[in-house]
């Protein structure tokens, strides 16, 4: 359809789009870190699943949660498959809102380590799956590539969708889009004051009259999370430089036309064998609209899934001996 050749348009639409809510069984989980915050974690089992057999853990992206629509049409799919599934709420996020005095950021891969290491504990046998949708997909791919000096042995692969792995690129991009721009930085503004009213005893914040991610993060996310600056936050949190060191395999999907994430940055990944990247003309920023070949219109979605199901089952195969 040539109006999904505009990106702004597939943007938009992927969210405004409904269909009736898919209901999965949860049990709520809570996993304490070590600096007596918490995290929220949807975990749906499926009735035949076994210790041993695969786990997927998503991430959401930034203003999302784990209860965003993406994240449960995944685990839906996953979940049909046999794959018991967890979503996570990143600090300060979703149910987890009450649980944590700090909020997440775009380098927070410790606070991922913290779950997948729970479930490690949990399930020894259990291959493990990540998989992390836009400012999600930076913090999976960060720890993956982290994982090669300080080894997670159950993670058996990652998928990231629009991961903005060059943050100080993204950001360029982000400010030249005024609408998309104050959008992030209205709606994180509103999280920081219901936080605010939640932890009162947290230093108040001063936000300039300017709204701005870059403003918010120069503001907020750079000193609360010990960074000297928006620069400095975007410089080390970026999954860029870590993304070539990952072992495991790694599946990225990203568009060129998406309005605020670089395509440039995935040109030079490795092309090893270990990471694929597909990269489509378009579907703007976890747009991906179009027929999926089953009845349905968000195809990359069906496309994650399914990769995560091929590495899922090939990895139950060798565990039985099967190559």
């Amino acid at each position: 359809m040539p109006l999904l050749s505009n990106p702004h348009l597939q943007t938009l639409l992927s969210t405004l789009l409904k269909k009736r809510s898919t209901f999965l069984p949860v049990a709520f989980r809570k996993i304490r870190l070590d600096d007596g915050d918490a995290l929220a974690v949807d975990d749906t089992t499926p009735r035949a699943w076994l210790g041993g057999d695969p786990i997927a853990l998503l991430v959401h992206g930034l203003g999302g949660t784990a209860r965003s629509g993406y994240m449960v049409r995944i685990a839906d799919r996953l979940n049909r498959a046999g794959l018991r599934v967890l979503r996570m709420n990143l600090r300060g996020a979703g149910a987890g809102v009450r649980l944590a005095r700090k909020t997440y950021h775009a380098g927070c891969s410790s606070d991922v380590r913290a779950v997948v290491e729970s479930l490690q504990k949990e399930a020894p046998n259990s291959p493990l799956f990540l998989a992390g949708f836009s400012l999600g997909g930076n913090i999976v791919l960060k720890l993956a590539g982290e994982e090669s000096l300080n080894p997670l042995p159950s993670l058996k692969g990652v998928a990231a969708v629009a991961p903005p792995i060059d943050m100080i690129e993204c950001s360029r991009l982000l400010s030249a889009q005024p609408f998309y721009d104050r959008y992030f930085a209205r709606s994180l503004r509103i999280q920081v004051s219901r936080h605010q009213r939640m932890f009162p005893d947290l230093p108040a914040v001063r936000f300039p009259k300017v709204q701005s991610l870059r403003a918010f993060d120069d503001a907020y996310t750079a000193p609360r999370n010990g960074f000297a600056d928006s620069l400095d936050y975007y410089r080390r949190t970026s999954a860029l430089p870590l993304t070539p060191k990952i072992r495991v395999p790694a599946f990225i999907l990203a568009s060129r036309d998406d309005p605020f994430i670089s395509a440039a940055s995935f040109e030079g990944l490795p092309r090893n064998g270990t990471i694929k990247v597909v990269l489509q003309q378009h579907g703007g920023h976890l747009g991906f609209l179009g027929w999926d070949g089953a009845g349905g219109i968000r195809w990359a979605e069906r496309r994650v899934a399914e990769w995560l199901i091929v590495q899922a089952r090939t990895r139950v195969f060798e565990r039985a001996g099967f190559s």
